[in-house]
């Protein structure tokens, strides 16, 4: 081998080495005990012009620690149940929006069974069969299909918005499905906008787990107040560099195993596995199936594997900032207690912030799933197309079973959210013009919006 030869050799080795301890000695993705103690939403990515997933999964976790501390002036709910569900906004002709700060009369409360006025409810909706496409009474999951737990309970959903995303809607009249076709296809929505959708287990003895944050509930097909536990939760947020949202996801630890390599059945049991389950009923994630065996195709949403490691390491940093701060013996921390048992199990966003979303432009969690909102479209499709939040949540108009677009003009950025489905109205915005009120009207929201990269696929 020549002198040539043998100085390329070591040069490879060399860059193999340092990359190899550039590796090793890269440092953990860790929590900040600020989160706790001065809990803040962030507004954007740290380190946004050159981040790292680690950036992005420290952003999810500081706004998942701001939005489930007991809301101010009302310890009994937590932030997120400040902020407006969908069925606010969303209301039947003739009805009026409900003012922000207030609480919306939920479907069917007058006649649930308890109508004590002490008691705060939510109102839920069952995940219910969509057909073919999307239903626009309920797009609750990607499926539609209904999830069972392991006591036979089927589980309810739940959708809020904070004020950037309720303004947004509201000013722009965007219940109305005429207003929202009439949109220019750059429409995107605020920066700054927070969508939360929780996934709920049914407890009808009134007895959900201690472990396990609970709410007194209104189901959509009774009608009958019921005490449930959020066994999932999706923090979907919009941020100046990222219109395309960031797609993080939290469940219960006591869900389900992984599938290869399953865990150790916690105390209690899972709610949606059975160890012992035997039998053409006990294939992993089948739908109409009650109850549901479910497991988890890609612990941490895959990716690459420093973004497995990074997920792993803040989460454990997250729950052990929470455990050092409880030991103070300070009250004001008890309340987070219930937040040990929850951890992150995916992220995802595009390098950039990249428009529209794509196989080359997607980053961090590929395989983002939830196992009780996305069961049953885990993982990669035959043909190996990995499946994700972006699989549904396009640029692109959903079609309703009827075969009726729902949702902005296609190619618009506002279209990643669904809740245009919910939209029961019609009219508005004579002669397409938008209200002087909605913020696409405004000429630098304009220009902002012209500008927002699109790249084809």
């Amino acid at each position: 081998m020549s002198t040539r030869a043998l100085s390329w050799v070591f040069a490879l080795v060399f860059l193999c080495l340092a990359r190899l301890a550039a590796a090793q000695s890269s440092p953990p993705c860790l929590a900040s005990e600020s989160w706790f103690t001065n809990p803040s939403f962030p507004t954007e990515i740290p380190n946004v012009a050159n981040p790292n997933n680690c950036d992005f999964h420290q952003f999810a976790w500081q706004a998942f620690i701001d939005v489930v501390q007991p809301a101010a002036g009302n310890p009994g709910e937590r932030t997120f149940e400040t902020w407006m569900p969908d069925y606010g906004i969303f209301v039947p002709a003739g009805t009026a929006v409900t003012p922000w700060g207030e609480q919306p009369s939920a479907p069917c409360l007058a006649a649930a069974a308890d109508k004590s006025a002490s008691v705060h409810r939510v109102f839920l909706r069952p995940r219910v069969p969509k057909g073919a496409g999307f239903d626009p009474d309920s797009h609750d999951q990607a499926t539609g299909d209904p999830l069972y737990d392991q006591k036979q309970q089927v589980v309810y959903y739940s959708i809020w918005v904070n004020q950037t995303e309720y303004d947004f809607i509201t000013q722009c009249d965007f219940n109305n499905t005429t207003c929202v076709t009439s949109a220019p296809a750059t429409a995107a929505i605020t920066p700054g906008a927070v969508e939360v959708k929780g996934a709920w287990r049914v407890f009808p003895n009134n007895k959900a787990p201690k472990d396990m944050y609970s709410i007194q509930g209104v189901v959509g097909d009774t009608c009958k107040p019921v005490t449930l536990g959020l066994v999932g939760f999706h923090l979907v947020m919009n941020t100046p560099a990222h219109p395309e949202f960031i797609w993080a996801t939290f469940e219960h630890k006591s869900n389900a195993p992984n599938c290869t390599d399953p865990q150790k059945a916690p105390i209690g049991g899972w709610s949606f596995n059975n160890p012992k389950c035997t039998g053409a009923n006990c294939t992993p994630n089948q739908p109409n199936v009650n109850p549901t065996q479910v497991c988890r195709v890609a612990p941490q949403g895959g990716g690459q594997s420093d973004n497995v490691a990074n997920i792993k390491s803040i989460n454990d940093s997250a729950h052990k900032t929470l455990q050092k701060l409880l030991t103070t013996g300070l009250a004001k921390y008890a309340p987070m207690q219930v937040w040990l048992n929850y951890e992150m199990t995916g992220n995802l966003w595009t390098v950039s912030g990249a428009l529209p979303p794509t196989s080359a432009n997607e980053a961090g969690s590929l395989l983002d799933a939830n196992t009780t909102l996305e069961t049953f479209i885990q993982g990669a499709t035959p043909q190996g197309v990995n499946q994700n939040c972006f699989t549904c949540h396009t640029q692109q108009q959903f079609v309703t079973s009827k075969g009726v677009a729902m949702g902005f003009p296609n190619g618009a950025p506002a279209n990643f959210s669904h809740l245009w489905g919910f939209a029961q109205q019609t009219g508005g915005c004579s002669g397409g013009q938008l209200p002087a009120a909605c913020p696409l009207n405004n000429a630098q929201a304009k220009k902002k919006l012209v500008d927002i990269p699109a790249k084809s696929k």
